[in-house]
């Protein structure tokens, strides 16, 4: 499944910018730099478990954590485009009216 890197390119940074809009969206508390660390850093589990799965070891080469980073990378840069172009919900929005 993940033996073509631009396949693997391109899903996680579906997955990321998702992710990025997701959190925008339901939690606006969370501010923009951990929102973009968050969803550039959390699709690498899904991808490290399929790279993982059939593995009679469970160690990663010092390439597959090469790899990783640069995929984390991948992600955050997306998430940052993302986040310029989905409004996040504003402060106001978030608190109860007063009567």
């Amino acid at each position: 499944m993940i033996e073509s890197a631009a396949f693997l390119m391109g899903t996680y940074a579906a997955m990321s910018a998702g992710m990025s809009v997701a959190v925008a969206k339901l939690s606006p508390s969370i501010g923009p730099k951990l929102r973009h660390i968050f969803a550039g850093a959390s699709p690498l589990a899904a991808v490290l478990a399929v790279r993982l799965e059939g593995a009679p070891s469970t160690t990663l080469d010092s390439m597959e954590l090469f790899g990783a980073g640069g995929l984390v990378i991948l992600g955050v840069v997306t998430s940052n485009v993302v986040g310029k172009f989905v409004p996040v919900r504003g402060k106001e929005q978030e608190r109860l009216s007063s009567r």
